[in-house]
């Protein structure tokens, strides 16, 4: 039977199940769709799994296939040709691909770097996340990340700001914008990037579904970076998947008063690269680093700048560094925010942005 693999995610997803054990199981989407009602329950199939698998065999793909065209969503089964190579070479890889945006995105590439972390990051992460998502961009690398709040939307947003292509991959259909708060977000992927899920237009969200989700992002990535993450999260998830991938691993790393750091110090500590900025990942990633960054400062900017670094992020804590009134602090402090070398954080705490 042709197009077996759509069949099945179709299947799937009419009855709410996952799927990809069940399919290993019977040995394949085509195995799957052959076997009688009983052979199917002998392999872990539920009941409405079974039904459902008995109305895909009689789907119309041919047809199918042009309602999601015309919406501009395609769909490539495990058994078609132009399904992802990295894909295919996991232990469970998804009967299909559903994606929306730009396609070329998918074909063989050792550039892409995935961008993972914390939902509830700290600001630090947030800008470091942007800052290095963006500095992939400029080095012509495809960010890859989970469009979920924090870290991977800092990710995503950073790459766009860059020029550069972003893929995102989705627990739910490519459809379906989650969370609504990145339906801005959501449209500019769709426009300049990729969406990509292995589930069918309309599958809403699911816990479930965004574990899965993640072993795509690691299949699809070359390196993976850790920018936040507690002790138990999705982000170690991806990084466990991208090891046994055989993808390189870096983490970000933090205090240890701070829980979010707890995830990327226990991935330094088993190994993986340390990441503290642009200069660091270009060196992992085999490119040129980023230009030195107080290039065009001048010395009171270039002396404001220092002082953040070392510390200080309000106005009292610069008066006092610095040695300068206030009017000077809050003077130097617009300029910066205007040239974007300065941002403000929760409670009005100032940290310098670094220019890549």
């Amino acid at each position: 039977m042709r197009d077996c693999g759509v069949r099945v995610a179709v299947a799937a997803a009419e009855c709410g199940v996952e799927a990809t054990r069940v399919v290993r199981r019977a040995g394949g989407c085509a195995a799957l769709l052959g076997a009688s009602p009983r052979a199917l329950s002998a392999v872990g199939a539920p009941a409405e799994l079974v039904a459902a698998v008995g109305r895909a065999r009689r789907l119309d793909v041919a047809a199918y296939r042009a309602r999601l065209a015309e919406r501009g969503i395609a769909v490539t089964g495990v058994d078609d040709r132009g399904y992802p190579a990295e894909l295919a070479t996991l232990h469970d890889p998804p009967p299909a691909v559903f994606v929306r945006g730009r396609r070329e995105l998918l074909e063989p590439s050792a550039g892409r770097v995935a961008i993972v972390g914390a939902r509830r990051a700290a600001d630090a992460g947030l800008r470091l996340a942007r800052e290095l998502a963006r500095f992939c961009a400029t080095r012509e690398r495809v960010v890859v990340s989970g469009l979920a709040l924090g870290i991977d939307a800092a990710a995503h947003a950073g790459s766009l700001d860059g020029g550069g292509a972003t893929i995102a991959v989705l627990g739910c259909g490519v459809d379906v914008t989650y969370p609504r708060t990145n339906a801005g977000l959501f449209d500019r992927v769709v426009e300049r990037g990729l969406l990509v899920s292995e589930y069918p237009p309309g599958t809403p969200p699911a816990p479930w579904r965004f574990p899965a989700r993640n072993r795509l992002i690691a299949a699809l990535a070359s390196t993976v970076l850790v920018v936040e993450a507690r002790a138990r999260s999705g982000a170690l998830i991806t990084a466990d998947m991208a090891l046994d991938l055989g993808r390189d691993v870096l983490a970000v790393p933090g205090s240890p008063a701070f829980a979010g750091a707890a995830g990327t110090n226990g991935l330094l500590k088993a190994g993986a690269g340390l990441i503290e900025d642009a200069a660091d990942l270009a060196g992992w990633l085999g490119v040129d680093p980023p230009e030195a960054d107080s290039r065009d400062l001048d010395p009171r900017s270039a002396a404001f700048l220092e002082a953040l670094a070392s510390g200080a992020s309000t106005a009292d804590e610069l008066c006092e560094r610095l040695g300068w009134p206030a009017a000077e602090v809050a003077a130097t402090t617009i300029s910066l925010e205007l040239a974007g070398r300065v941002a403000r954080e929760r409670g009005g705490r100032l940290a310098g942005v670094r220019r890549i």
